[in-house]
């Protein structure tokens, strides 16, 4: 989810309907770099997978596939493109801004631009998302990313006013933040979905209904919601009132879900289906495939991770995850090269929490700093005997019996119903029963938003899921385990932690500060077990060779469709 640096939007050439069925024209760069035009289809249609829409909501999304379709149709103050040369932030909803010399005062100038209803986007519209975001009877997780802002955390926690926060709408169209400290990330922050600009009078006049149904929902983006069926499939159509609506060629969107991975790949081969991920045998297979040209293919870093969530607030088991030793003996009974390696065909183990896409001022912060748990994997993965042992010292702690280790029982909770999903949630399972000789169920949740409804609710043992960034600083995977905080579902809460994460502000030396990050994150994965890291995400992609100037942002959506077109099809 996001690391931007300014840049123009790049200026394509206006698209026309030719009539006869000869299609459009668009833009494509020559090798010396000018614009040329090219023919495009006819019919502008993409056939992609369903995203698992949580929320319509843009001030209560936490999650990238909602986040991905509230982009596609919403349109914040700058946008995340990538046009192969790397991430860069680009003009959208602002037409240009600049941070004062101290970096206290941000000031984004807006165009003129208007929602689908034809009322104009005004700077009243962002101050209203920040202040509804923050407002504490809302509840909404991502208020923190937002506690750069002066007042912003107090008027959050209740020890404060909305007056007192500093966002103000200068006039219609000037946008002014002030801040308690130097950000200098804070675009890559506004950039996220949770800070678009809403209509207070469409949410008052849907209700309930906002968050979850289309039916009068306005729009300011690329693209509009035709059709939704929760759960199964969504249409998007081109947006013609969208301010930069001659440079989307795209005019529809069917996105459908496809449980089995190996029905998308025979719709993907059989050119039903335009882009699809990859796993398994079929990334070596499509790979020589696309090198032969049949299909394009993408590969890189990924700025995301995956890891064990413990609820330390669990009861089960005589509440045994409320120990360090038992959460951290869990975590290190999985092997995670043949999770990586056998189960899943790509990814790569991972021992801390920030991933290898990230960085600390201008080096990778994992080349700088090695994963807290690499030096005990080499001590306790696949040995059974020294799991147990930390297992047993754990359950010491908490004055419980180690004589018999299966009387032991939790309940692992498995994100996704796919045939493939529930052999590695078994394969999991089996690992932890196999070495710590604990009984492991397994739950399976197929809905995505009940799901992280269970999460948020922490009603459940032990799960794994993962997250990926904000913006491109270990910050965006180290602040979400302060204490209370939105989007930290493990019950977890430290005053040291907290205090620690404060002081990264106080510091202007880069090495300073990456040391406070590096002792956050051994606090984190190895001294309190919060979680567990599993593996680091990549970036795996394969698309048909007609899907012309699709993106794939690292920091963005996971798609970006704005610019797309269909050329060759037909």
């Amino acid at each position: 989810m996001k690391k931007r640096f300014i840049s123009l939007l790049a200026i394509g050439l206006s698209c026309m309907m030719i009539l006869g069925g000869c299609g459009k024209k668009g833009p494509e760069q020559s090798e010396n770099g000018e614009s040329s035009s090219v023919q495009m289809d006819s019919e502008q249609v993409l056939n992609t997978i369903y995203f698992e829409v949580a929320t319509l909501d843009a001030n209560d999304t936490t999650d990238n596939q909602s986040s991905s379709i509230l982009n596609a149709v919403q349109e914040g103050l700058v946008r995340i493109e990538n046009n192969g040369k790397g991430d860069e932030i680009v003009p959208a909803g602002a037409e240009k801004w600049e941070a004062s010399e101290d970096g206290l005062t941000w000031t984004f100038h807006l165009r003129k631009m208007n929602w689908s209803d034809g009322e104009a986007v005004v700077a009243k519209h962002y101050v209203d998302s920040f202040q509804r975001i923050l407002n504490p009877d809302n509840g909404f997780a991502y208020g923190f990313l937002a506690y750069d802002i002066e007042g912003a955390e107090e008027y959050n926690t209740g020890k404060g006013t909305v007056d007192a926060v500093g966002v103000k709408a200068v006039d219609d169209y000037t946008l002014e933040f002030k801040l308690k400290h130097p950000v200098p990330y804070f675009a890559s922050k506004v950039s996220y979905t949770t800070f678009h600009p809403i209509r207070l009078d469409i949410i008052e006049k849907l209700g309930d209904k906002y968050a979850s149904e289309i039916k009068d929902t306005v729009y300011n983006g690329p693209f509009k919601i035709e059709s939704w069926d929760n759960g199964n499939s969504m249409v998007l159509v081109k947006n013609d009132t969208y301010w930069d609506a001659d440079n989307v060629y795209l005019q529809k969107i069917n996105m459908t879900k496809i449980q089995e991975f190996a029905t998308q790949a025979q719709l993907f081969e059989a050119q039903e289906l335009d882009i699809t991920g990859a796993q398994t045998d079929y990334i070596e297979k499509w790979t020589e495939r696309a090198d032969a040209g049949e299909f394009q293919k993408l590969t890189g870093e990924d700025p995301g991770s995956f890891y064990l969530y413990f609820n330390q607030k669990s009861e089960s088991a005589n509440g045994i995850l409320k120990n360090a030793k038992i959460r951290k003996a869990i975590g290190l009974s999985i092997d995670r090269d043949v999770y990586t390696k056998d189960l899943v065909g790509r990814f790569q183990s991972a021992y801390g929490v920030v991933p290898t896409a990230i960085n600390v001022g201008d080096e990778k912060y994992r080349d700088k700093v090695e994963g807290p748990l690499e030096s005990d994997a080499k001590t306790y993965v696949n040995n059974k005997e020294k799991l147990q042992e930390l297992f047993k010292e754990g359950l010491k702690e908490l004055g419980l019996q180690t004589d018999d280790l299966s009387k032991y029982e939790l309940t692992y909770l498995s994100q996704g119903s796919s045939e493939l999903q529930k052999q590695r949630s078994e394969w999991l399972a089996q690992q932890v029963n196999g070495n710590l000789g604990i009984k492991i169920n397994v739950e399976t949740q197929g809905d995505w938003g009940v799901y992280l409804s269970i999460m948020d609710k922490l009603e459940y043992d032990f799960t794994m899921s993962g997250w990926s960034a904000d913006y491109n600083d270990p910050m965006s995977f180290l602040d979400i385990w302060v204490s209370n905080g939105g989007n930290n579902h493990t019950g977890y809460a430290d005053t040291e932690y907290d205090e620690l994460l404060k002081s990264v502000y106080k510091e202007t030396e880069q090495d300073k500060v990456t040391e406070i990050y590096k002792k956050l994150e051994n606090k984190l994965v190895n001294e309190d077990a919060v979680i567990s890291p599993v593996y680091y995400t990549d970036k795996y992609a394969f698309y048909q060779n007609y899907v012309k100037d699709i993106q794939f942002t690292s920091f963005g959506s996971v798609y970006e469709f704005k610019h797309a077109y269909i050329q060759g099809k037909n």
